[in-house]
């Protein structure tokens, strides 16, 4: 090779060097300037903000109920935007009405009907369909103005593992000695033992007409009505749901919660248990007398009915039966009628703790009431419509209930409950 062609060779090479090193640098700075692209307008935008939901509500005047159209515009957003998940809301100005049984067979498992159910579930999820509020036993959505619910089954360790305790008549005993540890004091140390499901529901009232007991598992997603009952991850009996949360109080008064459950219902407010009613009361569980704890008309409700009457029952001082509530038929002549609990002094905007429990115990049929009286003025033991206890301004969509019971195979039978459409709501706020 010559000299001068040698001079070329390297200058040919150089240049191709440097080009690809000058391709090297623009790749950098463009990557580079893409890279501060995204961190400045995609990863450091503004972070999607949560908030709450907040009820229209005067001081001193009962909330307002959504006008018509304002409750459609909701409804048609809410289904355009998931037409899969329904938007509970009610127009109408009479009572809402909802199913209760009115029929008794045996009541060592509670309510009961003699009436086939399948065990269709239908299409969607049942917790979902429950929407609207946090019908029922409430929904999966979580957020907005709810307590937030977990489910426990006593059947088994928190490993999966069986606990010893096992469901039916012949094992409530145990099952209500059980209850009774966590109910002295709202321990959920008590709790943490046993089995709970992964999945949360988030409820804005607690009013559900009677149904089968395996609808407790269904809603919570630990039962499958497409599958055996022996199949599912947990059993409809011995079953306990601990709803836990913070509510505001809407105004300044004297308040007492009314309601009952089968086979137990309670509410814990303020940390002081103001409400325990149903057909086994693990409250008054006495080993050496377990018939104490039926208050039922098959245990020992005439004696829990007089020591509340003569003033014996010194923890529920302020407790009264309420009889001749349209609906209620089978509670009046069961347990002698929906109970008034203990009333409580609260101060408008303040923050209180409250607790709500259901529980089946030996299996079969369950359902569950709750409402609230102002007793500020003066307690009405003649009202027929009573406020019901939420915490946003829907309420039960009785069709939709009904629905999702009939879906899942849950439903029973139709009566009517009537209550005060326009109640006071006790907006709740996020725990600490």
């Amino acid at each position: 090779m010559s000299e001068d062609a040698e001079k070329a060779l390297k200058k040919a090479s150089l240049r191709n060097k440097l080009s690809a090193l000058l391709s090297c640098l623009l790749f950098l700075l463009l990557g580079g300037a893409i890279l501060i692209y995204v961190v400045y307008h995609v990863v450091q935008a503004a972070p999607a903000s949560f908030v709450s939901y907040k009820p229209k509500a005067k001081p001193n005047a009962k909330t307002t109920r959504k006008q018509p159209s304002e409750e459609n515009a909701i409804q048609e957003e809410a289904s355009a935007s998931d037409p899969t998940t329904p938007v509970l809301v009610t127009n109408s100005p009479t009572a809402v009405a909802m199913p209760i049984a009115t029929s008794m067979a045996d009541m060592g498992e509670g309510l009961s009907a003699d009436i086939g159910l399948n065990d269709g579930l239908g299409t969607g999820d049942l917790g979902d369909s429950l929407g609207g509020g946090g019908d029922g036993m409430g929904s999966t959505d979580g957020g907005g103005s709810t307590l937030e619910g977990t489910f426990y089954d006593l059947k088994l360790k928190k490993n999966g593992a069986p606990s010893g305790l096992k469901g039916g008549a012949e094992n409530q005993n145990s099952v209500i000695e059980a209850l009774s540890k966590f109910f002295a004091n709202w321990n959920e140390a008590e709790l943490n033992k046993y089995y709970r499901s992964e999945t949360k529901l988030y409820a804005s009232n607690w009013y559900l007409p009677v149904a089968q007991a395996k609808y407790g598992p269904i809603a919570f997603q630990v039962g499958d009505p497409k599958k055996p009952e022996s199949q599912w991850e947990c059993q409809p009996s011995a079953w306990l749901a601990v709803y836990r949360g913070k509510v505001v109080a809407p105004k300044t008064g004297k308040f007492r919660f009314i309601g009952t459950g089968d086979d137990f219902f309670a509410v814990r407010f303020d940390r002081k248990t103001v409400l325990d009613a149903g057909y086994r009361l693990p409250t008054r569980w006495d080993k050496s007398n377990p018939k104490a704890a039926w208050v039922s008309g098959h245990g020992d409700g005439e004696n829990f009915r007089k020591d509340i009457a003569s003033g014996k029952d010194k923890k529920r001082k302020d407790y009264k039966f309420i009889k001749g509530i349209p609906g209620c038929k089978i509670w009046d002549d069961e347990l002698g009628g929906l109970i008034a609990g203990n009333t409580f002094k609260v101060e408008e905007g303040e923050t209180y703790d409250i607790e709500i429990a259901i529980s089946e115990i030996p299996g079969g049929k369950f359902g569950f009431v709750l409402f609230i009286e102002d007793v500020t003025d003066g307690a009405n033991n003649n009202a027929k419509k009573y406020d019901l206890f939420r915490t946003c301004d829907t309420n039960p969509d009785t069709k939709a209930v009904m629905q999702a019971l009939k879906d899942a195979g849950c439903f029973v039978q139709e009566a009517t409950i009537p209550f005060n459409e326009d109640s006071w709501v006790w907006e709740s706020v996020p725990m600490d």
